[in-house]
């Protein structure tokens, strides 16, 4: 038998590519890496510099505007001061201008009332005198008008008696704090009439209904003069005159507006007052 010997390695090939491959075991250093984390730390760097830069000038402008607002806003705090003092001057005016107003809305023109005493009183009665008294003066005149308690003793207890219980309807009411007091004084023919003409003043819008009150009321002689033509003697013909009631009413001034009584001073023809308080009204001091 034959035996067939082949030999490959006579037959190979050298491959010089093969032969100067390097060993994949071996780790050759590169640079890259190094350059990388090189240009990283530039790039933020970079950044930081130029943020920093942007602030700057962002503080720069922000500055800038801030000295803009400071100087605007002390212009328009001395506007303000200006509209503040100009307003203290309004107020000031508007004040003087209501107190104005005021005056004339308190005002009761003594024309008025008279005209309206003189539609009021009856054709019994004469005025004798009309006075406008303070409070003081017209509490002396109420003590005064009024009987003495010791001329009219009580059944009950005399007045001397300091246990004796004091007696509400004797005790003097308390003043109202009203602002005028005004007393009439005349003659009448007789107390109805004195009584009519305390009614009527009470429907006054002038008047406090509930202060006017009859003070006085006495009869006494008719102290009406009689004269008598040339040639006639007094004393040859005798005259009896009935006598007449004397009396005295007391009552205060509404505090009423005189916006309120318009109508009650046209009536009674008090065109001055009325003109003034039209034009108050007109240029709204005095609301209608």
């Amino acid at each position: 038998m034959y035996s067939l010997d082949i030999n490959f390695l006579n037959d190979r090939v050298e491959r010089p590519a093969e032969a100067g491959r390097p060993d994949p075991r071996i780790v050759q250093d590169s640079p890259r890496p190094i350059f990388f984390g090189v240009g990283v730390a530039a790039l933020l760097l970079g950044s930081v510099v130029g943020l920093w830069v942007f602030l700057q000038s962002r503080n720069a402008a922000l500055a800038q505007r801030q000295a803009e607002l400071d100087s605007e806003l002390a212009a328009l705090q001395a506007q303000l001061s200006e509209v503040d003092t100009i307003s203290q001057q309004i107020s000031a005016i508007n004040t003087e201008v209501q107190a104005l107003g005021s005056v004339f809305n308190q005002i009761k023109p003594w024309s008025a009332l008279l005209q309206d005493f003189r539609d009021r009183v009856p054709a019994n009665v004469r005025i004798g005198l009309i006075e406008q008294l303070s409070d003081e003066d017209s509490a002396a005149a109420t003590a005064a008008a009024q009987p003495s308690p010791a001329a009219q003793p009580s059944p009950a207890a005399s007045p001397a008696d300091p246990n004796a219980p004091a007696d509400p309807a004797a005790a003097p009411a308390p003043a109202p704090p009203a602002t005028s007091v005004v007393q009439i004084s005349g003659l009448a023919r007789s107390f109805d009439d004195v009584n009519d003409f305390v009614l009527t003043l009470k429907r006054s819008p002038f008047l406090e209904a509930e202060s006017t009150r009859l003070l006085t009321a006495e009869l006494i002689d008719n102290p009406t003069q009689i004269e008598f033509g040339e040639g006639i003697q007094a004393s040859d013909i005798e005259v009896e005159l009935p006598q007449v009631v004397e009396y005295t009413i007391s009552s205060r001034l509404t505090d009423l507006p005189a916006s309120e009584l318009f109508q009650d001073l046209e009536r009674t023809l008090a065109v001055g007052l009325t003109a003034r308080i039209q034009a108050l009204r007109e240029r709204g001091v005095i609301q209608p």
